[in-house]
This record gives C-alpha cells, structure tokens and sequence, in this order.
C-alpha cells in the first residue's frame, strides 16, 4: 500500500512539474488592428538566415489577433500585412506582448506591451526610414544625371550632403546598441545601412561587435542568434589576423 502511494506521489509531482514548464512556456502575442477586416495577418520566426511562418489568420471587422507560442528561448519574431513592411519582435518565454495599430499605418503607428525592445526598435525604424528617404532621394538625383558634363562636381556636393545623414545614422546605431546591450534586437541595429552596406563594420567598429557579443551570451546562454553572431567575431578576428600576418 505504502509503494502504491508513493508511486502516485511520484507520478502526481512528474505531472504538475510537465505542466508547470510548459505553462512557464506559455507565451502569447495579441491585439488588434483596426482597418484591416480580410487581410491575412502572418507571424513568423526570425532565424539567424530566414524566417520560418508560424501561425497566420484572417482578420475579422473587429481586427483582434492572438498568437500562442511554447518557447523555450528569446527570440527575433515578425507579425507582417500584405504590403507592408513587418513589425519586428524580441519575444520572451512566458511574455505575453500586446499591439493595438492600424493597418492604414503599420507597422509604425503600433504601441508596443510587453516587450520594450521591440517597442524601441520600432522608433529605430521609423527614424531610419525617414534618413533613408533623404539618402534615396539624393541617390535618385546623382543617378539621374550621370550623362551629365559635370557629374562629378555634382556627386562631390552629393557626397557632402549624404555624409550629415550618414553620420546621424550612424550615430543612432551605436547609441541604439549601447543602451540596449542585452537586447537581440541590438543585432538587427548592427546590421542596417542606408545602401546596400551596412553602417557599421568590423573593422572600423569592432567596439560594438564584440560588446554585443559578450553580452548576449551572458544574457542568453546557449541562444542560437548570440551564438550566431559569436562565431561572426570567431571568423572576424582570423581574418584580421590572417591579414595582419600577411602584412
């Protein structure tokens, strides 16, 4: 009788410790989005090389949304409308991240709850795409007059244009990535550009690389985008060092 109790016990504790984790995996995304009855609302997965489709539904007149996820580590996520650009999210194991917007305006219209990263790094994206107007449109007018017998006076004045906007892009990069070191989305930041390159390079700005490195895997031990960009600096550095060898 006794070894039947504690086989109950045993069996009982194995059961409410199950449920107990994958409550504390337990994490969802929802909100509403108001002028979008019809369209297709996508939540994807950010991989450290492509997104992987999750979960998708059609919204009704009300426009409500609810995702429900089991995580087991932070992760870089994507909630996206037919032509618009995608909301990016740092979600968190047992968050339950909350956006009310409109589909007139998203994904820039949107207040974030439940996850200030992805709050801040939307303000990251509507603060570069206005640079990135201002640089797509000074690029627009050099293209335009390549034929012309003073393009090269006119690209030197471009030049000088672009460089404010270059530098206040950059600087809103490397300000983003000190204020949120332990953040995922930090490595999204460290990737932008304004062209086709990105701002910030190992060589010239390797301060922030390696910040980022050693803070994501103290923040996120084991974390498949920490570790990603661990092995980045790994091959950074044996390329400086095969070039400094080479000198």
């Amino acid at each position: 009788m006794n070894r039947l109790l504690i086989s109950v016990l045993l069996i009982s504790l194995l059961i409410s410790s199950s449920c107990s984790e994958k409550k504390k995996g337990n994490t969802n995304i929802s909100g509403t989005i108001t002028n979008a009855s019809g369209q297709l609302l996508m939540l994807q997965e950010l991989g450290v090389q492509n997104s992987t489709t999750l979960d998708s539904l059609t919204l009704d007149t009300t426009g409500v949304f609810s995702f429900t996820l089991q995580l087991q580590e932070a992760g870089l996520y994507l909630l996206s409308l037919p032509r618009h650009s995608p909301l990016v999210l740092e979600v968190m194991p047992g968050s339950f991240v909350k956006i009310p917007g409109s589909c007139k305006s998203f994904p820039s219209d949107v207040v974030i709850s439940g996850s200030d990263n992805s709050l801040a790094l939307s303000g990251f994206f509507i603060s570069t795409n206005e640079n990135r107007i201002i640089y797509d449109s000074l690029e627009n007018v050099l293209m335009t007059h390549q034929e012309d017998p003073d393009f090269a006076v006119l690209s030197n004045k471009l030049d000088e244009s672009l460089r404010p906007v270059w530098e206040g892009q950059k600087k809103l990069e490397t300000d983003y990535i000190t204020r949120h070191p332990n953040s995922l989305t930090s490595l999204l930041v460290l990737n932008q550009g304004l062209g086709v390159n990105p701002l910030l390079i190992y060589k010239n700005d390797s301060v922030y690389f390696i910040r980022l490195d050693s803070s994501l895997n103290k923040a996120f031990p084991g974390n498949k985008h920490a570790l990603f960009h661990h092995e980045r600096i790994i091959q950074e550095r044996a390329i400086n060092a095969m070039k400094q060898h080479s000198e």
